[in-house]
């Protein structure tokens, strides 16, 4: 019944089997009084009075109460209790499907999530015509500008410029110097991840699909909900269109949270590796240096006659952030207008961004040693929720940068992510890439390798500049003018309906 299963039983302490085996004893407990009362009753004919039947009938009145009306009191029991405070505090905040339990009750919770979870037909939704559109590109030739290469896709956990911050924390060397000095060597890309703090399942959605969660409930998540369903195995997906054009492909978690492979198996991945080796943990996870060693390898030993798509899905990134999380710092925090908890947060999520740019740097220096035309894909997922110790706020909330004082400008801030598309050969003029979401990231790249492509992911590169970056909240121009999404000129919600309809069509009705 609840919609996103993994999230949910994500954030229980233990496991679910283990909370449950907890209140076996408490069960057995009550179940004994009972016992006792039944046969004390039994035994003596004890008359049932009417007060203590009026009590036994409010009991499941309570329950109801408890199950259907939202109260600070059970919350916080609940949180406090039932799940771990600081992971639940994660996921209220950043995943509507949390926040409706947390706010609306168990069962309005339950309700909430399923009203987010159905699927409408756009309005004014005409099969024919869309159809009609795209067999316009079925013979249509795609750009054919870059060369036919190998794809390397770093999804880094929680990755952000964190050196955006200076004017609160000034860190004693530079934390992300790769990421920062490459943006003029490759090409660099202004992102709007569709989620902020958590649910990375998301942005691997709109990656490797092609397809905007802009036109989804707010707490949807396509992974735990759509492709359950066996019907999606003959739906589009750009991993699809590689595995067509020749590619071998892989995808490796360092942790995988919602348990995605048998999607990954939907979306046409062929192989899906987890890779949990305790002896290679870098703080609580595994180290981006052990996954980035597997990108390597894969390289070096990949057959010579298929090219290659490889993404890691980093984990070392990941929450909590607290200082005792590394034994050794590469840096010092020489100033700080934060508290100290409040810094030491601050701290160790750094050092997780200073190993990942780390590692970047050191895949790419391969990479351009590699003999065969190979691009390289590095992007974070979504900006982290970065606890406060003391009161389980957002950090971020705290901070100069995200707080301007213009609400559009902070609210783009908080979903903006950078991508950094390298290659080992010349990639040219970046023909309006300043500005994608990730559903057009890996579209954008397969077109202008001139792959053989399926109609619809034609005719999404080639309206591209109409409406490149966007969430359900802000987006972006090719230009990079922020506006609402809730607030588009004509001519963008034109297109944003016909995206809608054109993706119904493709995804859903198809």
């Amino acid at each position: 019944m609840l919609g996103n299963f993994a999230e949910i039983s994500s954030i229980v302490k233990g496991s679910i089997l283990k909370t449950i085996w907890s209140m076996v004893p408490i069960f057995c407990f009550l179940g004994v009084i009972l016992s006792f009362l039944i046969f004390v009753i039994n035994k003596f004919n004890v008359k049932v009075n009417r007060n203590f039947r009026i009590v036994g009938s409010l009991i499941p009145i309570i329950i109801l109460i408890i199950l259907f009306v939202p109260s600070k009191t059970t919350k916080k029991f609940m949180l406090n209790n039932i799940y771990d405070k600081d992971k639940a505090k994660d996921y209220g905040h950043n995943s509507r499907n949390m926040q409706y339990y947390s706010e609306y009750s168990m069962l309005g919770g339950m309700y909430a999530d399923l009203l987010e979870s159905r699927i409408f037909e756009p309005d004014n939704y005409n099969k024919e015509s869309l159809s009609k559109i795209l067999k316009n590109y079925d013979k249509k030739e795609t750009e054919n500008s870059w060369e036919k290469s190998n794809i390397i896709v770093t999804f880094s956990e929680s990755f952000f410029d964190i050196s955006v911050i200076e004017d609160d924390v000034k860190f004693s060397t530079p934390v992300t110097s790769n990421y920062n000095k490459l943006k003029d060597e490759g090409i660099f890309v202004n992102m709007i991840s569709p989620s902020y703090g958590g649910v990375s399942a998301n942005v691997e959605f709109e990656f490797l699909t092609g397809y905007s969660l802009d036109f989804f409930g707010k707490g949807y998540t396509p992974f735990m909900t759509l492709y359950k369903n066996d019907k999606y195995k003959d739906k589009h997906s750009l991993v699809k269109e590689l595995v067509n054009n020749g590619y071998y492909t892989k995808v490796v978690f360092g942790k995988d949270f919602f348990k995605s492979k048998n999607v990954y198996e939907r979306l046409g991945i062929s192989e899906y590796q987890e890779k949990k080796d305790k002896k290679y943990k870098k703080g609580y996870y595994t180290g981006d240096e052990y996954l980035i060693d597997g990108a390597i390898e894969a390289l070096k030993n990949k057959s010579d006659d298929e090219k290659l798509f490889y993404m890691n899905c980093t984990i070392e990134s990941h929450m909590p952030f607290d200082e005792d999380k590394y034994d050794e710092y590469d840096f010092e925090i020489e100033e700080s207008t934060l508290n100290k908890s409040q810094t030491s947060v601050i701290k160790s999520y750094a050092q997780s961004c200073y190993n990942a740019d780390k590692e970047l740097g050191r895949l790419y220096d391969f990479i351009k040693t590699y003999d065969e035309p190979t691009i390289l894909v590095f992007f974070g997922d979504h900006l982290p929720y970065l606890s406060d110790p003391d009161t389980d706020e957002d950090i971020i909330n705290s901070l100069k940068y995200f707080n301007t004082g213009d609400k559009l400008l902070d609210s783009y801030r908080k979903y903006n992510t950078g991508a950094l598309i390298l290659a080992n050969f010349d990639l040219g003029e970046n023909d309006n890439m300043n500005y994608l979401s990730p559903d057009m990231l890996l579209t954008t790249i397969v077109n202008k390798m001139g792959l053989n492509l399926s109609s619809y992911y034609k005719w999404l590169y080639d309206n591209k500049d109409k409406f490149p970056c966007s969430n359900y909240l802000v987006n972006t121009d090719i230009n990079g003018k922020i506006g609402w999404t809730n607030s588009l000129n004509k001519e963008q919600q034109d297109f944003y309906n016909l995206k809608e309809k054109m993706q119904y069509y493709v995804l859903i009705d198809e």
